[in-house]
């Protein structure tokens, strides 16, 4: 056989192997496959939906899934109530005062007589602490009788020395009390050294107080106008020896300073800084509506009001408000519209009534006082009666009391001259300390204002309210004869209410204090007042 032929059929026959295997590849590669496939189908098969169906409809799996769900809604529900019971017991966070010291405390006034150098100040210290009296407004400081002053610089003789003063003074603002001195500008004693040289004509003091010749018929002299003192006399009165007239507002003994010359005026700069310097922490200016007068000394008329309440008497305060406050002292003037000053830190006006004033007049006289406010403003409360000194009964007083420290401002407290007599502390009232409790509030001091007439106008009412605290009402009765009231004119108000705090008629016939009363219908004695909290 030949190579040629040899060599093809060696092709051939591997050819043929070849074939043999690959087509046994792929059967046992399809094998392969097959039982693959059957076995991952095995592995991954699962229950059938009817299967399915009855394990999930098996009463162990409805009371899983029910408890699962129940378990969630409580736990939702516990942390919501949770939440909100965090809530109303987290302490009210009130905004921050937008008030200062000297318009939060009542101003407590009172003569430095009745507390330098006595040995139970402390006791009479705390007495007035236990007011909530943290302002102190000393009077008759001054070396003289009350405003005739015969020296700004020196304390009266009554006090002991200046040095005594000093010490006081610290002594008070130890005790957390803030100490302001009642000062009357507007004129000095004629004892004063100033006025007997002015009375001389020395050439410094010749014009520090308002001198006029007048006319004269060569007999008889006459006044250059028609001015009156407080008191309805003429406001002139004439000196033998500088043979002139001197202008007093007040008493003939009271001569009045000349404010028109810058002299006197750099006086009470040196006297203000005098009395800082020693540790006050402001004045008090009293009657400075009369500081100026007409330079032209003009009749007065009602057209023309020549002797108070100048233009310039506004900007010489305002400029004395400012050099008190670079010594961090405060400013408090007397009887003035607040809306014309600038510099100064309170205007304090008094309220004044007769004797029988109705509710209409009571609430007229506080809408016109707090309407005289600017905004930045805050109301000053002091009742005087117009008819006589002492013209109310004491629970009219204590009725004005409660009035004053409720309303939205600071209320100006005038102690008793014999407060402190035979060396004894009174004790503190139950409207004192209540009224202590009741200014406390918030709501006195960012509290609405609603005041109302009710009962044909004999029944004055007010309430003061805030969101997030406790609220009040005062109620009045100014008629005579015991009357019910219906409160539930005030928006807010429940059926009942707590009886916080009432005069002595009103709690003759009414519940202990603290008790609850009926806001539809409180009988209220005559001529009493209350207070309702709620």
């Amino acid at each position: 056989m030949s190579l040629d032929k040899d060599d093809g059929a060696v092709e051939k026959l591997m050819e043929e192997g070849k074939k043999k295997l690959s087509t046994e590849g792929d059967k046992y590669d399809e094998l392969n496959k097959l039982e693959l496939s059957d076995h991952t189908e095995t592995a991954y098969a699962g229950m059938g939906k009817e299967e399915l169906m009855k394990y999930a409809n098996s009463p162990f799996w409805v009371r899983l899934r029910w408890l699962l769900f129940v378990t969630f809604w409580l736990s939702w529900f516990a942390m919501m109530f949770g939440a909100l019971f965090i809530i109303f017991l987290t302490p009210k966070c009130f905004p921050p005062s937008k008030h200062e010291w000297y318009q939060k405390s009542p101003v407590y006034i009172i003569n430095a007589a009745s507390l330098v150098n006595q040995s139970n100040l402390n006791e009479r210290i705390e007495y007035i602490q236990q007011l909530g009296v943290q302002n102190v407004v000393l009077t008759s400081v001054f070396d003289g009788d009350g405003d005739k002053v015969i020296d700004f610089m020196q304390v009266n003789k009554s006090l002991g020395s200046n040095d005594t003063m000093k010490d006081f003074i610290k002594n008070l603002k130890s005790k957390g009390m803030k100490v302001i001195l009642r000062l009357v500008p507007n004129h000095s004693s004629k004892t004063n050294m100033m006025f007997v040289r002015s009375v001389l004509k020395e050439q410094f003091y010749d014009s520090f107080y308002i001198w006029n010749s007048g006319s004269s018929n060569g007999t008889q002299h006459y006044p250059i106008n028609n001015w009156l003192s407080v008191t309805g006399e003429s406001a002139w009165s004439w000196d033998d020896n500088r043979k002139q007239y001197y202008l007093h507002t007040f008493s003939a003994d009271e001569p009045d300073f000349n404010f028109r010359n810058k002299d006197v005026v750099n006086y009470f700069e040196e006297v203000f800084k005098y009395w800082l310097d020693m540790g006050i922490d402001g004045l008090y200016l009293d009657k400075v509506q009369y500081l100026f007068k007409d330079k032209d000394l003009k009749n007065d008329s009602l057209s023309n009001k020549a002797t108070s309440i100048l233009p310039e008497t506004n900007e010489l305060l305002s400029h004395w408000g400012d050099l008190i406050r670079n010594y961090s002292g405060i400013l408090i003037v007397s009887d003035l519209d607040s809306k014309d000053t600038k510099g100064i830190n309170m205007v304090h006006n008094s309220v004044t009534l007769t004797s029988n004033f109705t509710g209409e007049q009571l609430l007229h006289v506080i809408l016109t006082k707090k309407n005289m406010m600017s905004s930045s403003s805050w109301s000053s409360w002091e009742w005087v009666c117009t008819d006589k000194p002492n013209c109310w009964k004491n629970e009219t007083i204590d009725a004005f009391s409660i009035l004053g420290s409720l309303l939205p401002g600071v209320p100006f407290i005038n102690a008793d001259p014999k407060l402190f007599e035979n060396n004894k502390i009174p004790n503190i009232t139950f409207i004192q300390s209540t009224l202590k409790e009741l200014r406390s509030m918030p709501t006195i001091e960012f509290g609405s204002f609603n005041v109302k007439l009710l009962n044909n106008d004999t029944v004055f009412a007010f309430d003061r309210v805030m969101n997030g605290s406790e609220s009040l009402l005062f109620a009045w009765n100014l008629s005579q004869n015991v009357t019910v009231l219906n409160l539930n004119s005030f928006d807010g108000i429940p059926a009942e209410v707590n009886l916080s705090l009432c005069t002595e008629s009103a709690c003759s016939i009414l519940p202990p204090p603290k008790s609850k009363v009926n806001s539809n219908q409180l009988r209220l004695a005559g001529e009493s007042a209350v207070v309702l909290t709620f």
